[in-house]
């Protein structure tokens, strides 16, 4: 499955040069270390640490059905502080997930994928992830940090519960936290995954494949696994 090839060739370029430069903490997914989950509400006045934002998140969600890529399996990386190392306040916070597997629909690949980490609820966590604006927001309460709360426990949450999807073969996680610098370097990545994701909702939900009017036309001229789906999904529906 190549639908992100060059977003993931991107991001692997980044987080090594990240690694090269000493920028980057890295841990290997421990199931046993995985934050337990209930589903919380976290008021203001019981809040420590808030991660994003409306203006200063970012969420990513990609997959491969490619084996032996760059991908680090059961990697949970972090740049910035952890949330125990911020003190009060509010930062801004980047989360990118990244997934190798074997996935017989696309479509239902996402939905699956995105409703998994949806789903996934820390306890004494408030989060909010808006998928279409590519933004995530999270309020950790007092407790939680003061119980042990960091993202690596997050992140092998996350894992725990990404690893339980059929055809999920690996997963790995980045963080990065406190440095705006690095929004603007992963923008134009952003936008590209967010183009792709939205051409094959449309494919999918509206079944629509006129393609000189679609304002998506240059994503699926430039991604030859989207003009795939789409040639599949039209001689689908000749034969209803």
């Amino acid at each position: 499955m190549g639908l992100f090839r060059e977003p993931l060739q991107k991001i692997f370029s980044y987080r090594d040069r990240l690694r090269a430069d000493g920028k980057i903490r890295e841990f290997d997914y421990n199931r046993f270390a995985a934050w337990p989950e209930k589903k919380s509400l976290v008021l203001q006045e019981d809040t420590l640490v808030e991660l994003g934002s409306s203006s200063g998140s970012l969420f990513l969600i990609l997959w491969t059905g490619e084996r032996g890529g760059a991908l680090q399996p059961g990697r949970i990386s972090l740049v910035g502080p952890d949330v125990g190392e911020i003190g009060a306040g509010r930062t801004p916070f980047i989360q990118i997930v990244l997934i190798q597997g074997q996935f017989e629909d696309e479509y239902e690949t996402y939905q699956e994928l995105r409703d998994r980490i949806f789903d996934t609820r820390p306890e004494g966590i408030s989060t909010r992830i808006w998928p279409d604006r590519r933004k995530i927001w999270c309020r950790i309460s007092k407790e939680a940090i003061a119980q042990g709360f960091s993202l690596i426990r997050y992140g092998n949450t996350l894992m725990k519960n990404l690893y339980s999807l059929e055809g999920v073969a690996a997963a790995e996680i980045l963080f990065i936290t406190g440095v705006t610098e690095e929004q603007d370097e992963l923008r134009d990545t952003a936008l590209k995954v967010q183009g792709i994701v939205e051409a094959l909702i449309k494919m999918y939900e509206e079944m629509n494949f006129d393609c000189e009017d679609c304002e998506y036309n240059e994503v699926c001229a430039e991604v030859t696994t989207l003009r795939d789906i789409r040639e599949r999904l039209r001689k689908e529906r000749q034969l209803q």
